[in-house]
């Protein structure tokens, strides 16, 4: 029986777990940012301390809570995400996936890739800004298989919208 899916259980597991820690995380980022306000001569002081008194650390600071604030971005968008796929795995488990709804999460989860594509061409101006900076930070990489999946997520958006088109001819044909 569908219902009864064991890897459709762990998936509403798992994307339920994925909503409790994305909104762990974007709170985090929301109090690091406001506590980077009180705490600013602290962490200036600490960063003229490790890169010395040329670095323009005011400028260091204030990218990495506009960092932060992309972070808070990418939170609200992943939520989208995530209860859009919850929505799509109950339909799944009621035995009717191929539905205009479906079309439209499907979509809906598309754009919210489209997007954190683009705050990951974010990182990477960041990263090349603080490599520029002589700023200690991570390296980056384009996540070619990232613009892949948001191509392939609006083509199954068109493919859920003619399959529920299909089964809606079917069922005024019965």
């Amino acid at each position: 029986m569908v219902g009864h899916d064991r890897v459709l259980s762990a998936a509403r597991l798992i994307l339920r777990g994925f909503l409790l820690i994305n909104v762990a995380a974007g709170v985090l980022f929301a109090v690091a940012i406001l506590v980077s306000f009180p705490m600013s001569g602290a962490l200036l002081a600490r960063l003229t301390y490790k890169y010395g008194p040329t670095m323009d650390v005011a400028a260091i600071v204030w990218g990495i809570r506009l960092l932060m604030l992309a972070s808070i971005g990418a939170a609200v968008v992943l939520r989208r995400i995530f209860l859009a796929l919850l929505a799509i795995v109950d339909t799944v488990r009621a035995g009717d996936p191929f539905t205009e709804a479906n079309a439209v999460r499907l979509q809906t989860i598309a754009w919210g890739m489209l997007v954190l594509q683009v705050l990951d061409l974010g990182l990477g101006a960041f990263t090349g800004w603080a490599r520029l900076m002589r700023f200690d930070f991570v390296d980056w990489n384009p996540s070619f298989s990232g613009w892949i999946t948001v191509l392939m997520l609006f083509v199954l958006a068109r493919v859920f919208r003619r399959g529920a088109e299909m089964r809606d001819d079917l069922a005024m044909t019965v």
